[in-house]
C-alpha cells in the first residue's frame, strides 16, 4: 500500500511540475517574459524574454498577442550614430545549447497598434512560433518602463 501511495505522489508531482514549466516538449525554455508599461495614448508596446535553446539550432520566426494589431520581431541597431529599430528579417536565431536574449536596446517583440493600456501587473498571453520547436504560449507580465 505504501508503494502505491508513493507512486501516486511521484506521479502527481511530475504532472504539477510539467504544468508550471515554460519549457516546450522539445527543449526550448522561455524565461522571464515581460512587457513595458505603456499608456493608452502610446500606439506601440514591446515584450522581452530570454529563450534557451535545445540541442539543435532554431529560430523564433513570429509572435502573436491578441492585444496587438500587428506583432513583429524587431532589433535595435545603430547606423551613423543614430539608434533605430528595424524588423528582424528571418527571425531571431537561437543557437543549440545557447540562448537568445530579447532585451531593451536589442531584440524584442514589437506590439504595433495595441488595443489598450499596458498597466503594471497585467498579464498578456504571447504566442511564440519557432522554425523547429513547437509553438509556445507564455504569459508576459507588464512592468515599469
Amino acid at each position: 500500500m505504501k508503494m502505491r501511495a508513493l507512486f501516486a505522489a511521484v506521479l502527481a508531482f511530475g504532472l504539477l511540475s510539467g504544468a508550471c514549466s515554460s519549457s516546450g516538449s522539445d527543449g526550448i525554455v522561455v524565461d522571464d517574459p515581460w512587457g513595458r508599461s505603456a499608456p493608452m495614448a502610446a500606439n506601440n508596446g514591446a515584450f522581452y524574454m530570454t529563450i534557451e535553446g535545445s540541442d539543435v539550432d532554431d529560430r523564433l520566426v513570429s509572435a502573436y498577442a491578441s492585444v496587438c494589431g500587428t506583432t513583429e520581431l524587431h532589433q535595435t541597431i545603430v547606423t551613423d550614430g543614430v539608434m533605430k529599430m528595424q524588423q528582424a528579417e528571418g527571425g531571431i536565431e537561437i543557437p543549440a545549447g545557447g540562448e537568445a536574449v530579447l532585451a531593451p536596446g536589442g531584440y524584442h517583440v514589437m506590439c504595433i497598434d495595441k488595443d489598450g493600456e499596458f498597466k503594471v501587473g497585467d498579464i498578456i498571453p504571447l504566442t511564440l512560433t519557432f522554425a523547429v520547436a513547437e509553438m509556445q504560449t507564455v504569459d508576459a507580465e507588464i512592468r515599469e518602463s
